[in-house]
């Protein structure tokens, strides 16, 4: 999946968790930030990818380690454990829970549109008290990364549902 989809889903459900937190413009745009990030935070496991680029000495390793989508950031654990610091602000600060909730809600998109790829992802890998079969299974589809026709469709209806949802929430 490309980083545009993955961004674009995420920004989405990001808005969506912001307007969660009273539907006022400041959670709305704090909620498609963090929703953005979160989604691409993932794919910080391969070089090429914006993530990866940013951070390249920590891409290259993930990569060599356990290749791309098979490294600890494709999983569940890893989603939860990136949005541990906006559940803590939430917590401690008494920051809104609309900012962990976009934060989860983004890092899970991007593992569930990868799930729709044929390269697929195993989300639970790392979740040691889940039956291994659990573990061990690849959940993929058959969407094709890259120019796919319906993985541009993906990445337009999910900007102009954000577009249409921030249209209707703050005007």
């Amino acid at each position: 999946m490309r980083g545009t989809t993955h961004a674009a889903a995420g920004v989405f459900l990001g808005a969506l968790a912001g307007s969660a937190g009273g539907g006022e413009s400041a959670g709305i745009i704090w909620g498609m930030a963090l929703g953005g990030i979160a989604a691409l935070l993932p794919d910080m496991d391969h070089p090429g990818s914006m993530v990866g680029r940013l951070i390249r000495p920590v891409g290259v390793y993930l990569e060599e380690r356990w290749g791309h989508r098979d490294s600890p950031t494709h999983t569940a654990m890893f989603v939860l454990l990136s949005s541990l610091p906006f559940a803590a602000a939430w917590i401690l600060y008494g920051l809104s829970a609309a900012l962990f909730a976009a934060a989860l809600t983004g890092g899970a998109s991007h593992i569930i549109l990868d799930a729709l790829t044929r390269s697929g992802v195993r989300p639970w890998r790392y979740l040691y008290f889940f039956p291994r079969r659990w573990r061990e299974k690849k959940y993929g589809w058959r969407l094709e990364t890259g120019n796919s026709p319906l993985e541009w469709v993906l990445t337009a209806g999910f900007l102009v549902a954000t577009l249409i949802f921030v249209i209707l929430n703050l005007s």
